[in-house]
């Protein structure tokens, strides 16, 4: 199974890890915070590009 920048792309786990991204995202930019805007901007970014890489592997893993 591929692996994201460490991260399993299996999917129930890469779910969770998601989950997990923005959760902190979201957690990050609610602290109003200028300096945090640009953190939670790339933890938002990293989430998208696991969550292309998981789906990815999964419709391999179909065919």
């Amino acid at each position: 199974m591929k692996m994201f920048k460490g991260l399993t792309n299996e999917p129930e786990t890469a779910f969770h890890h998601i989950a997990v991204l923005l959760e902190a995202g979201l957690s990050i930019s609610a602290s109003g915070d200028e300096e945090c805007d640009e953190l939670s901007d790339d933890i938002f970014l990293l989430a998208q590009q696991y969550a292309r890489s998981a789906c990815d592997a999964f419709k391999e893993q179909r065919t």
